[in-house]
């Protein structure tokens, strides 16, 4: 967490202190750190929550297991125009949905990530009767 946070050397500073996250002044001391978080939950590791973009400190941490590890990370730019929202519609029900979490709609849908993807990046029309496409704008009205 400190590396990450204040080492520009390590592999992983771009996405951490490169972008603004530090570490409270409190954890910088290793007791300080064990009496707010104690001992790790065997699977689990520690998490920025509930705001993914905000520091580590004694109001912004949880143990995570990896699966809401991936739920909190924040949005990634995806696809040749580096918008992450995205219009899907299915072509049997007449549902549509504006989304920005492939792998959150994928598992609520019982679709397969992958091919959403391919399908907003042009390789594929279709999976399992729903169409996909990039929204021209993102969904906060920012182009």
């Amino acid at each position: 967490m400190l590396a990450r946070c204040r080492n520009p050397k390590n592999k992983d500073y771009k996405w951490y202190g490169g972008r603004g996250i530090s570490v409270c002044e409190r954890w910088h001391s290793f007791e300080n750190f064990y009496a707010d978080v104690g001992d790790p939950h065997e699977g689990m590791t520690l998490d920025r929550w509930p705001d993914n973009d905000g520091d580590y400190g004694p109001d912004n941490w949880r143990w995570a297991t990896s699966h809401q590890q991936a739920n909190n990370r924040r949005s990634r730019s995806c696809g040749p125009t580096k918008q992450c929202w995205f219009f899907a519609f299915n072509l049997d029900t007449g549902e549509w949905f504006e989304e920005n979490n492939q792998r959150a709609f994928a598992r609520k849908h019982g679709l397969c990530q992958a091919n959403i993807s391919a399908c907003l990046l042009k390789t594929q029309k279709i999976h399992k009767d729903w169409t996909f496409e990039f929204l021209p704008y993102q969904r906060d009205g920012v182009d």
